[in-house]
């Protein structure tokens, strides 16, 4: 299959990466406003693409299959939905969409159309962590107490410097993956304050958020972008789990790269695998970003709460079967 890839920042690159070892797609649009950033992707990689500022002009140079939306948040609705409606599969970064109507939208639609839709997660299905979860499910009873801190120290801002609510929109919809792993329950509520640290750092920013589930489960996540990486925790997060008579604790080394020997590709890798399984299965397309609608609630919830100010209450996610 034909791939145009939409968004040539940092991010890019993991994923080209990922697509050319995978050698069952090719890549035959970059689409990008910074056309500079485009070829520096294309030369990175050796590519002969069609380069373009928009999706409409990608097309009338190149043929495509699918889409993959790398755009800043704010845009992966837009850009996911004009895709799908165009009769391309669509391969996202998280977050699918910014809410859960819009999230909703997109599901349905790829539905409609017979599209593959399929977003990243790879936080959430980390092998590591989803045996971290298994212990706590099998050794702990509900409710829990589960809190975490994400810090990542990024060298620049990129997209970050002007996006509202970075942390939450781009770094807290991960842990909104993982705490589900953890917990059963449905959510309930969530009160979410986000602050720009702009004395850092443009895109400095620390979040706080506490989830409440309807087992009497409590889920409180501190992330934020910093500076200094020496301050830095793993990108999964350092977790604590405490319930009645149990336990657990989970925080991977943030230089375990260094330290061990590479066993096997990262979560990312295989996300992207799976993503392009999915594409070659016989019969009908699956549509694995509805297993997703669940972590949008939360991020819905979480963006309403900072803007607000207030606690607010996670929206109902109907069962829509992938």
């Amino acid at each position: 299959m034909k791939a145009a890839i939409i968004g040539c920042g940092a991010i890019a690159s993991r994923w080209g990466r990922s697509l050319l070892a995978d050698g069952r797609i090719e890549i035959t649009a970059l689409v990008d406003p910074d056309q500079q950033a485009a070829r520096v992707l294309a030369g990175r990689y050796g590519l002969s693409p069609a380069v373009a500022t928009t999706l409409p002009e990608a097309l009338a140079q190149a043929d495509a299959d699918v889409v993959v939306n790398l755009t800043p948040p704010e845009l992966h609705y837009p850009v996911s939905r004009s895709a799908l409606a165009q009769g391309l599969h669509v391969l996202t970064e998280k977050p699918l969409a910014l809410n859960l109507p819009d999230a909703l939208d997109l599901v349905h639609l790829a539905k409609e159309c017979g599209l593959l839709l399929a977003v990243m997660h790879n936080r959430g299905a980390d092998p590591d962590f989803l045996a971290f979860a298994d212990t706590v499910r099998s050794g702990g009873r509900a409710p829990f107490a589960v809190t975490a801190d994400t810090l990542v120290a990024l060298a620049g801002p990129g997209f970050r410097a002007g996006q509202h609510l970075p942390v939450t929109t781009d770094l807290a919809v991960h842990a909104f993956d993982q705490v589900r792993a953890l917990i059963t329950a449905p959510p309930t509520e969530v009160t979410c304050t986000e602050t720009a640290t702009g004395f850092l750092a443009a895109h400095s920013s620390i979040a706080v958020i506490t989830v409440h589930f309807a087992d009497g489960s409590l889920f409180t996540y501190r992330g934020g972008y910093i500076v200094d990486p020496a301050l830095r925790t793993d990108a999964n997060g350092g977790w604590r789990v405490e319930g009645r008579g149990f336990a657990a604790r989970w925080a991977p080394d943030p230089h375990r790269a260094r330290k061990a020997p590479y066993a096997g590709p990262p979560a990312y890798q295989r996300c992207i695998t799976a993503m392009v399984d999915a594409l070659h299965r016989d019969g009908p397309l699956p549509v694995p970003a509805a297993g997703n609608l669940a972590s949008i609630a939360l991020l819905d919830a979480a963006l309403a709460s900072a803007v607000g100010r207030r606690p607010v209450p996670v929206p109902e996610v109907a069962d829509v079967c992938p």
